[in-house]
């Protein structure tokens, strides 16, 4: 399990534990019809956690 920070366009709007993670290039749906493209994967190697390894993923909105 990962324990995950997801901020579109610099907004946090995923704190959550995910067993899978996007990767960069890859499409993310929120709230319906709102997308957004992940654009980087960082792993935070510095951080300990009883929830899981620690990730933050950048994600830039879409136009649909």
């Amino acid at each position: 399990m990962y324990k995950v920070h997801g901020y579109l366009d610099k907004k946090m709007v995923i704190n959550w534990q995910m067993p899978h993670l996007p990767r960069t290039g890859d499409t993310m749906r929120f709230e319906g019809e709102r997308y957004g493209k992940v654009t980087e994967v960082v792993w935070c190697m510095d951080e300990e956690s009883d929830e899981g390894q620690r990730v933050n993923i950048r994600i830039e909105a879409e136009a649909r």
